[in-house]
């Protein structure tokens, strides 16, 4: 049973491309949003966004070039081991992580928690091994490679979940916490399912980074032309996100949030 949800920032970059991304002014700022649950089987992670190692050791960390262009906010409390900690909570307790994508930026807390298993689609994973120039400067392996908790799941094994659908192979959350394959940012991207008292929270990842794109009738072409410079397949992103614009405006029971929006934050707590 899922008894608390914490939105949790672990994470500002400042980049200098705030038109791309719908923000005014020159300098964006892209926040790391994730979850923590509080459950009945202990405590659960929802992406991790930048670890204490990436806040300590930047550079060596996460590469020269995002360490230059990225403009990382350095400020080892936003790391979601020493916001729990600030919850009264204790880290050792975080028995399960959830990744929506292994990007930096939101599989960098990782490290921080060695005893927890880490779920995620298989392709997602594999796509880490390729050498390839995107994948390079966007998988750190060395922020997740000497974990040894994974449990990689293929995103056929799958049945329906409204207009989406949803993998099997969940049983220790009784189909309360889901994994929704949304692929297109990335080779295994996945949405996460988190049931409540009266419907769904969906946390959509980079399925789409500012809630206005849920609007199919909003014309965001920076944004557009941004999201499809990072996309893995861009016509397979198109797609879901269609998917979720329908969920928007036909499902108000699904609360849908993503992981870099911060008016999205700003409905649940202020910034850290």
């Amino acid at each position: 049973m899922i008894h608390n949800i914490h939105h949790l920032h672990c994470g500002t970059m400042c980049p200098t491309c705030a038109p791309l991304v719908s923000q005014t002014g020159l300098q964006a700022h892209i926040i790391c949003h994730s979850l923590l649950l509080e459950t009945d089987r202990g405590l659960v992670l929802i992406d991790t966004g930048l670890g204490l190692q990436d806040y300590l050791h930047t550079q060596q960390r996460l590469g020269r070039l995002i360490h230059q262009f990225g403009k990382i906010e350095i400020n080892v409390q936003l790391s979601a081991v020493q916001q729990i900690q600030q919850l009264g909570l204790n880290p050792k307790d975080v028995q399960h992580i959830f990744v929506s994508h292994l990007d930096f930026d939101h599989a960098g807390g990782i490290s921080d928690f060695p005893q927890a298993t880490v779920h995620v689609l298989a392709s997602e994973f594999n796509a880490t091994q390729s050498l390839s120039f995107k994948n390079r400067i966007r998988y750190k392996n060395n922020q997740f490679k000497q974990h040894r908790l994974w449990n990689f799941i293929e995103h056929t094994q799958g049945e329906s979940w409204f207009n989406l659908e949803k993998v099997m192979g969940l049983p220790l959350f009784q189909d309360e916490i889901l994994m929704i394959p949304l692929l297109g940012h990335s080779a295994g991207h996945c949405g996460i399912a988190i049931k409540q008292a009266e419907g769904w929270m969906l946390f959509c990842g980079d399925a789409y980074f500012s809630h206005q794109e849920l609007d199919s009738k909003q014309k965001l072409k920076g944004l557009h032309v941004f999201e499809s410079m990072l996309a893995y397949d861009n016509k397979m992103r198109l797609a879901n996100l269609k998917q979720l614009q329908y969920l928007a405006q036909h499902e108000p029971h699904i609360e849908l949030i993503c992981a870099h929006d911060i008016q999205e934050f700003l409905r649940y707590r202020p910034l850290s």
